[in-house]
């Protein structure tokens, strides 16, 4: 697990995503004494894992997006977390065209919906 902050050591992501590990990304504070850069974004986590972490094909940005998202719920044991029947509903639409695409650009989002409601179109 890591939050890719600062200059810190990171987890070998490809050898562990080889081994079949669990790599997960988190924030660990918003604008606090560590570090004003926080935001609590995710898709920013991403980015700043898979920057740090030198990915340049798409396969390597999106195993930096699973670590901020699915390994993250699979860290902290989310029940019910993804895409699929009996699903939480909680997503984001972001304006790109693939998920690395997403990551790169960070990108906005063009819907926000939370339990199965849109809270932010």
């Amino acid at each position: 697990m890591t939050c890719a902050a600062h200059n810190d050591p990171l987890p070998p992501m490809r050898a562990m995503a080889r081994a079949g590990a669990t790599l997960a990304a988190g924030n660990d504070g918003v604008r606090d004494l560590w570090s004003p850069y926080g935001d609590g974004d995710m898709l920013h986590r991403a980015h700043r894992l898979a920057e740090r972490l030198d990915c340049y094909s798409d396969d390597e940005i999106e195993l930096a997006l699973r670590a901020a998202t699915f390994g993250g719920a699979a860290a902290l044991g989310v029940p019910d977390y993804g895409l699929g029947d009996g699903a939480r509903a909680d997503l984001v639409v972001p304006a790109a065209r693939s998920a690395a695409e997403a990551v790169v650009t960070r990108a906005p989002r063009t819907l926000v919906v939370h339990a199965g409601q849109v809270v932010a179109p």
